[in-house]
């Protein structure tokens, strides 16, 4: 200010700040920021793809496995490590699944076989007495007697194919007639015929605790204490005595078919419901039999919601217990199926 001029009185104040540096900071701080967010985002990209690719390790092992079955090799499973994981009970499952597909192949290959073996004595039976009728060896008595055989043979024959289509239609779960039944009067009626059969023999009917009163077929439990008292029968000596029992308790009608015949092998007991399974000294062909009866038994009694069971000790006897439910079953409709041990 000049001297003399008159002095001047600011109005306003400006501040001027230079930001230049401040914008250089912010921006180099985004960049930063950026750069680090981008590097996590990969370096979580990359540990998600490895975590994937170590999850995954397992599934992609069951698949090759799964290809090795497909492919043939049927004793082939997935692997396992035993630690629980969602993958391991996932393999564990799916083997449990192949084993029960291999059991039922075995089964199947099993039911094949036997059946084309016991067709094959009649069939060749047949065939024999047919090749010496065309020789011109059957003249007289001799040609009756061949008839006879032949009528027989084609009798077995006839009787494996119906024990065969019965178990066809219990595994196939078809539904049975639901009646209420007598099972007493049942029993009654089988000990009867089972008498004209077999007149020498003792043959008792026993009946504890009331009217045993169940729902279900008429005639397929009819076939079942048939079988049972028909094995009974033909499986000992004819001075055995053979006992049938009908107890009714609460909730449960039991039947009980003993016998003090020679009995049953320990180790033979698991195998008696197997289809055409025969001990060597009480069950064998000579008796004619399809090795059917039980395992048909088992079916029909399954089929009702019910348990068979069999008690025998060598040189003591042998007991098969039948327990039935008074009650009808929920679905009266459905049936169980039959054999989930190959005849059971």
């Amino acid at each position: 200010m000049r001297t003399g001029e008159p002095a001047v009185q600011p109005t306003a104040v400006i501040l001027v700040v230079d930001t230049s540096v401040d914008d250089a900071t912010t921006d180099t701080l985004l960049a930063r920021q950026l750069v680090i967010v981008a590097g996590t985002l990969v370096l979580l990209l990359a540990l998600a793809v490895l975590v994937l690719r170590l999850g995954l390790r397992p599934l992609a092992t069951m698949a090759d496995s799964a290809d090795a079955i497909a492919e043939g090799h049927l004793t082939e499973r997935l692997p396992t490590r035993g630690d629980r994981s969602e993958t391991d009970q996932l393999a564990e499952a799916v083997n449990r699944a192949f084993d029960a597909q291999a059991r039922a192949e075995a089964a199947v290959r099993s039911l094949a076989a036997d059946t084309s073996h016991e067709l094959r004595t009649p069939l060749s039976t047949i065939s024999g007495w047919l090749d010496l009728h065309r020789q011109g060896g059957l003249t007289g008595p001799r040609l009756e007697t061949a008839l006879g055989h032949i009528e027989n043979e084609v009798g077995r024959m006839r009787l494996l194919v119906e024990d065969l289509s019965l178990l066809a239609r219990l595994d196939a779960g078809r539904p049975l007639e639901q009646a209420p039944l007598d099972v007493t009067a049942l029993a009654a009626s089988v000990v009867e015929d089972a008498h004209v059969i077999h007149p020498d023999r003792a043959i008792t009917l026993t009946a504890v605790g009331g009217r045993a009163r169940v729902t279900g077929d008429a005639a397929r439990l009819q076939q079942v204490l048939r079988n049972l008292v028909g094995n009974a029968v033909q499986h000992t000596p004819v001075q055995t005595a053979v006992r049938v029992t009908v107890t009714t308790v609460p909730r449960r009608v039991q039947i009980d078919v003993a016998d003090d015949g020679p009995g049953i092998a320990p180790q033979d007991l698991p195998r008696v419901f197997e289809r055409f399974w025969r001990a060597e000294a009480s069950r064998s062909r000579s008796y004619g039999g399809s090795g059917l009866g039980l395992a048909i038994v088992e079916a029909i009694v399954h089929a009702h919601h019910g348990q068979v069971s069999v008690e025998s000790a060598v040189g003591v006897g042998t007991t098969v217990s039948v327990r039935l439910s008074p009650d009808p079953p929920r679905d009266s409709r459905s049936v169980d199926k039959g054999l989930r041990r190959g005849a059971r």
